[in-house]
């Protein structure tokens, strides 16, 4: 993990901000360089046939980005299976573990066979194969490899769509439908990695068959950006805060939004740009004595959670994320003390868009049968 002192240096460096992020913009630009060299020969590698791809006997799905940071990819591949799921296919979301210690596929939550890895320790798995796990109603399978998660998914749990969190990038795995999600508000839109927040050049969108864009009020897409979505179907996303949940057992509470308007709170996230989680704080008036952040994917420690505690003494509420939540909850808060903000995707003509992921499941579907028949 990225200590938060590097993590914010860089996200200056990616907006030019200041004198010094203007300066390690420039000292970053031959790595970007390098950078770029090594994704294409990587990507030519696959076009070439020097790597091998794997299709698996599923349709999959991949819900993925261009850039790093926060575009509402997760929340995205929860919407898209939920609505899979809810016009009968058998879905699991297969998700990389990032941040887990977990070696090969393991399912999140209970295996229906006891030689099956399993587990519910974000430690092991990460903290957004269980944040999903939380909220879909099917299997998730989390695995570094893909084709390996896919593959379980599809032996345990005779999973028919894969969606995949996060994979635009992983070559290895041939995908049906490729939905990419680009933020509104993406800056360093124009530089790879180091240098920007770029993973691939923005032509390499052209490999996709949808963008989500997701916005907040008044943001645009710039005119470059436009362009290279070119003839691509672009939909329009955003994402709304629905509820706060309280750990309670086994399970998640809810509690009403409200609560934050009506209670003293400290926040805290792990997020690497927190931004969208302040405004989302601002829009329903919480009343923030404080604010801790903590990395991306950081996990927390026993000290961590007594600064959190020192911090929220004489205070109602600790607010954060549900992908902090799942490695906080094992702490000892006070009941009700503990909340998360729930946020779900929203997307205009969502309708159309899983018309178009569907068409592409069951054009695979119909080819897996006439393979078995063959």
């Amino acid at each position: 993990m990225m200590p938060m002192a590097v993590e914010r240096a860089i996200r200056r460096a990616w907006r030019r901000q200041g004198a010094d992020g203007r300066l390690l913009h420039l000292g970053l630009l031959p790595l970007s360089a390098l950078f770029a060299t090594a994704v294409e020969l990587r990507a030519a590698s696959y076009r070439l046939r020097l790597r091998r791809t794997l299709q698996l006997a599923a349709a999959v799905v991949s819900v993925g980005n261009l850039a790093v940071g926060g575009t509402g990819k997760t929340p995205t591949t929860l919407w898209l299976a939920e609505r899979l799921r809810e016009r009968g296919y058998r879905v699991a979301i297969v998700s990389r573990g990032y941040g887990g210690r977990a070696r090969g596929a393991t399912v999140v939550g209970e295996a229906r066979s006891a030689e099956v890895p399993a587990s519910r320790d974000p430690g092991v798995i990460g903290d957004e194969g269980l944040m999903l796990a939380r909220r879909f109603q099917g299997p998730v399978i989390v695995g570094a490899e893909r084709a390996a998660a896919g593959a379980l998914a599809i032996r345990e749990f005779e999973a028919e769509v894969l969606v995949l969190d996060d994979a635009f990038q992983h070559w290895a795995l041939q995908r049906d439908f490729d939905l990419v999600c680009w933020r509104a508000s993406g800056f360093g839109e124009e530089r790879l990695l180091p240098a920007g927040r770029l993973r691939e050049p923005l032509r390499a969108v052209r490999r996709a068959q949808a963008v989500l864009v997701t916005e907040e009020e008044g943001e645009r897409l710039g005119a470059r950006v436009e362009r290279a979505f070119g003839g691509l179907p672009v939909y329009h996303g955003r994402l709304r805060a629905t509820a706060l949940v309280t750990p309670d057992g086994e399970v998640w509470r809810e509690l009403p939004m409200g609560a934050l308007a009506a209670h003293r709170a400290l926040g805290v996230a792990g997020l690497s740009d927190p931004q969208p989680f302040y405004r989302t704080l601002q829009e329903w008036d919480a009343r923030l004595d404080d604010f801790l952040e903590f990395p991306d994917h950081h996990d927390y420690t026993l000290e961590d959670w007594k600064k959190i505690a020192n911090r929220s003494r004489g205070l109602d509420l600790v607010v954060t994320t549900e992908k902090d939540l799942v490695k906080l909850e094992r702490f000892p808060f006070a009941k009700d003390k503990l909340a998360a903000v729930r946020v779900s995707m929203e997307i205009e003509r969502g309708d159309s868009l899983v018309e178009s992921v569907v068409a592409a499941v069951d054009q695979r579907r119909r080819a897996l049968s006439a393979e078995r028949v063959g």
